[in-house]
């Protein structure tokens, strides 16, 4: 063997080893997974057949999704061109390499087939580790020090909005995972999932809630029972049955939702001094963009913008409580709006195109023989669009790094033998 290809196998080898090894870490740490996966970005890069590979396979058998992925990213640099060049642009604009592990994923998988199913149980591994935890933190056994997570809202190092994203999207994968394995894992991944969905409903993430629910919906339509309609409404039934009651038993969850209903209500009848906050930042971001109603903002202008909006005697309906008003500056709290008032109409319909391909390509696929990758593709879209109508699930790096992983995956085939 030349020394070339000693060269080339060491660095697949590695490549392969940091992306278990991030997987593992992921739920505990963003520093810890991004480690590894810059390893697997550089080792990749070396030993360029990888995304050579990958890149081949997203062009010729996924086009249209790679189109809106490459237009995605396009417009965040584009966006830059009416936005200052400042710290925030570079962060957004840096952020996009990300996406880069998509064909890495799909190449690494094409050269080395086994490591679909490794990379699953290293994630699994580190997922069910960091239930434990969250477990241990609900019962105040151990303390977290993390935004969005303490004993009344157990979310480990995820924090509250992106535990249920990912766990949701977990629990749907080991109920697929489980349709292929033998008795005892079949049932080691519905308990698994249960603990899943479980401490997603103890946790105060009300998208982690919809993105959850839509995932075990997605399974049982169209994985467990696909041609048996009744027996699937029912099935569907019982478990808004099951929810309901535990919402009517928990009161963390109750006290949260009726907050929600609260400040809708409030909204509705013009009260906005009560009103959900959401809905006053949603509000802000409108005004943003009804004062830069083309292009937007830009990549990076949405902090200088809600500062200077809100700061007008016009916005003074909405009664923001000036401890709160920091929540106005970041973004939104909405994707879509996020696309909007940064790059509008134009980012909007890149970003509706991106989810658009994004279901659709997992909703066509072959869902009786390739039901795992059929799932990751859906399952993952279908989850950054609902959590994107609360938070801006492209724009954060927990979800999307997960989405990005999954998407990868759920693109990936093994090379075929000649």
């Amino acid at each position: 063997m030349t020394p070339a290809l000693d060269t080339q196998s060491i660095l697949l080898r590695l490549a392969s080893f940091a992306l278990l090894a991030g997987l593992l870490v992921y739920p505990f740490s963003i520093a810890g997974s991004n480690f590894f996966f810059v390893i697997v970005l550089i080792a990749s890069l070396y030993a360029f057949d990888i995304i050579k590979a990958g890149w081949n396979i997203c062009w010729t058998e996924y086009r249209k999704l790679t189109t809106g992925i490459v237009l995605f990213i396009g417009i965040t640099f584009v966006g830059t061109l009416w936005s200052e060049y400042n710290a925030l642009a570079f962060h957004k604009m840096g952020k996009q390499i990300h996406w880069l592990l998509i064909p890495i994923i799909i190449g690494l998988v094409y050269h080395k087939p086994d490591i679909r199913v490794k990379a699953f149980i290293a994630l699994s591994v580190g997922m069910f580790a960091h239930l434990v935890t969250t477990t241990l933190q609900f019962f105040n056994l151990i303390h977290i020090d993390k935004l969005g997570s303490g004993v009344d809202d157990a979310t480990g190092f995820l924090g509250h909005l992106a535990f249920g994203f990912i766990y949701g999207i977990w629990a749907g994968a080991l109920l697929v995972a489980s349709r292929q394995l033998p008795k005892t894992w079949r049932y080691t991944c519905y308990a698994l999932s249960l603990y899943s969905v479980i401490m997603v409903f103890l946790a105060q993430g009300r998208s982690g809630y919809m993105t959850t629910f839509a995932c075990l919906v997605l399974v049982i339509f169209k994985v467990f029972y696909p041609k048996q309609l009744k027996l699937k409404l029912a099935i569907v039934s019982l478990l808004i049955l099951g929810l309901a009651l535990f919402v009517a038993q928990h009161g963390p969850t109750q006290a949260k939702l009726k907050r929600t209903v609260s400040g809708v209500s409030a909204f509705l009848d013009g009260d906005w001094q009560h009103a959900e906050i959401r809905l006053k930042i949603w509000e802000t971001s409108i005004e943003i963009w009804k004062e830069h109603p083309w292009l937007g903002v830009g990549t990076a202008g949405y902090p200088d913008a809600a500062k200077e909006i809100l700061a007008k005697p016009k916005m003074d309906y909405l009664n923001i409580n000036p401890a709160v008003k920091h929540a106005f500056y970041g973004h939104p709290h909405h994707e879509f709006l996020f696309a909007l008032s940064r790059w509008g109409p134009i980012g909007l319909l890149i970003l509706l195109y991106l989810c658009w391909q994004w279901i659709a390509t997992g909703w066509q696929k072959d869902w009786q023989h390739d039901t795992m990758n059929a799932y990751f593709i859906t399952a993952s879209g279908i989850s950054v669009v609902l959590h994107g109508l609360t938070e801006p699930s492209l724009n954060t790096h927990l979800e999307t790094v997960f989405a990005i992983i999954t998407l990868g995956f759920g693109m990936s085939k093994p090379r075929q033998a000649p």
